[in-house]
């Protein structure tokens, strides 16, 4: 055999091994299937895809079960085809490379199945590449750790919700229009997605992203978006009028087309740039507010030749430096009013003016002319101390009452007396008053800290006792003199003179324990149970008088 019959033949069965069969039945369904995801199979369609149009039927541990057969998987796409991502790659649509009866390479990959608001699809391809496109063709899916080389397109089918989250693509995100009158906000959210590229091609749309955004190309009959994130370039063409919502920085703007484009957003923009003059654009707010902040307080000192006719409390520069500062000033002034100032003009202004303020302040000195300071604090602070008893033990100070030794009232005398020669003192700097204040604010710190109490008595409660002898003694009533209430009408309570002066004797030995400062608490109870036992036996002698009313 020739060498070259060899190769055909060769070829001829290395090409047979890698035909799978297909049943009649099986090419029918392969049919059927084809027609209904037409759609999907199209989208991803716009460059020739190498590989095997497959639909995944199931996911087992080691192989995936497609409509043109089972295969293995390598071990690079294993993360891909994970039995974690099962739900995720129900019916999906992928072009495969197949080598030996194993996926070698996914070359396109698009997704059908979708969640709900209550609970997304997920899909973590455990950083495994896919060699082609990404389309997400269904709503309420979160797409995790995948390398996609092409375009990562969002159909028209999604309409509610995705997020992509720490996903590489490497040409553009791109979502598709969406052709219907009624359109509601779709929010696409994108999380540690790196230089991102994204091509809008659908109205009402919202980005969100925690990175910054390369660029954001915005296509077609796009009336509004929103862009909640920080964007290198963001390019307008769209082919009515537009509305940009959101906020962050955006670096440049260019406006190609649309008839009139509104940038009135609270973004934060660096440049405009429309090339095309026939657009009506309304600029962005530009944002001056720290700016006028800046303007609005400026640190000025005084000008000087040499320093000695400024006081040594103050700072000064020579005129030079403070030419070069004002310079600075004027300039942010100019762009502060402005109004065609862009924001980019506004930043360059506050850096500038920022700078020639750090040069400013480094080039201050202080006066050397003397001066003479304020005294009216130290005075008052001077007046404010509060002495309080001296004791040795304590033990002759009433009870509570606050004392301290000697040595600490004399510590404190010696701080006020320091303080009052500086007050006295007409050559005393300010310097030298709020040294001043600051030591004889910490002399009376420590001084109240070495406050004790007194402990001459004992504190007891007295309130109950008091309380009863007033109670007893609004509770006596009339004597009779006749000794047996003839002499008390009959509807007035009456005593003997005995029974009353048992219970004024009881009064009065109850008085002399409240009266007595070194009273224990025992004396007192003893008391108040004696008190009480006589305003007993008193109101048990009480009887009505026998005299007729």
């Amino acid at each position: 055999m020739t060498n070259k019959a060899l190769s055909t033949l060769m070829a001829t069965a290395i090409t047979a091994t890698l035909v799978l069969p297909v049943s009649t039945a099986h090419a029918s369904s392969l049919l059927n299937q084809s027609s209904l995801n037409e759609e999907q199979v199209q989208v991803a369609g716009t460059k020739k895809v190498v590989g095997d149009a497959v639909t995944i039927r199931n996911i087992t541990k080691d192989t995936v079960i497609t409509s043109n057969g089972t295969f293995k998987i390598h071990k690079d796409l294993k993360p891909l085809f994970n039995n974690s991502n099962k739900v995720a790659l129900t019916n999906a649509l992928a072009t495969i490379v197949v080598k030996n009866g194993q996926i070698s390479d996914v070359t396109s990959l698009t997704l059908n199945k979708a969640g709900t608001n209550k609970k997304s699809v997920y899909f973590d391809a455990g950083d495994a590449q896919i060699s082609g496109d990404l389309t997400v063709n269904a709503d309420y899916v979160k797409i995790h750790n995948v390398t996609v080389d092409g375009q990562l397109i969002i159909t028209n089918r999604v309409k509610k919700n995705i997020t992509l989250d720490d996903v590489f693509v490497g040409d553009t995100i791109t979502l598709k229009p969406l052709i219907t009158k009624k359109t509601n906000w779709l929010y696409v959210t994108l999380r540690d997605m790196k230089s991102s590229n994204i091509k809008l091609a659908r109205t009402k749309v919202n980005v969100s992203s925690d990175q910054t955004l390369s660029k954001i190309d915005v296509v077609g009959k796009v009336l509004s978006s929103e862009v909640i994130a920080n964007v290198e370039k963001l390019t307008i063409d769209v082919e009515e009028d537009f509305n940009l919502y959101g906020e962050g920085k955006i670096e440049q703007i260019i406006v190609k087309g649309g008839s009139k484009v509104a940038l009135d957003s609270d973004h934060q923009v660096s440049k405009v740039q429309v090339d095309d003059k026939s657009v009506s654009v309304i600029l962005p707010v530009i944002d001056k507010k720290e700016l006028n902040t800046l303007l609005a307080s400026i640190p000025y000192v005084q000008v000087s030749i040499n320093g000695y006719d400024i006081l040594t409390t103050d700072k000064w520069t020579t005129q030079t430096d403070r030419n070069i500062f004002d310079s600075a000033v004027t300039s942010a002034r100019t762009v502060a009013n402005n109004n065609s100032a862009s924001q980019e003009q506004v930043k360059n202004a506050i850096t500038r003016y920022k700078n020639a303020l750090v040069g400013y302040q480094a080039a201050q000195k202080s006066g050397l002319k003397y001066g003479y300071g304020d005294k009216a604090s130290l005075q008052s602070l001077i007046h404010s101390v509060s002495y309080v008893t001296v004791s040795w033990n304590g033990s002759d100070v009433s009870y509570n009452t606050p004392w301290t030794t000697q040595a600490e009232r004399n510590a404190i005398d010696s701080a006020v007396s320091t303080a009052q020669t500086v007050v006295n003192n007409y050559y005393a700097t300010q310097t030298d008053i709020a040294n001043a204040i600051n030591n004889l604010n910490n002399a009376i710190g420590t001084y109240k800290s070495a406050y004790k109490y007194g402990n001459n008595g004992y504190y007891v409660d007295k309130t109950y006792l008091e309380s009863l002898i007033t109670s007893a003694s609004n509770g006596m009533v009339p004597i009779s003199h006749n000794g047996d209430g003839s002499d008390i009408f009959n509807n007035i309570q009456w005593t003997s003179e005995y029974e009353l002066s048992m219970l004024n004797y009881s009064i009065e030995q109850a008085r002399f324990i409240v009266n007595n400062y070194s009273a224990t608490q025992t004396e007192v109870s003893n008391a108040y149970n004696n008190l009480i036992n006589a305003y007993d036996k008193y109101n048990n002698a009480k009887r009505y008088g026998l005299k007729p009313y």
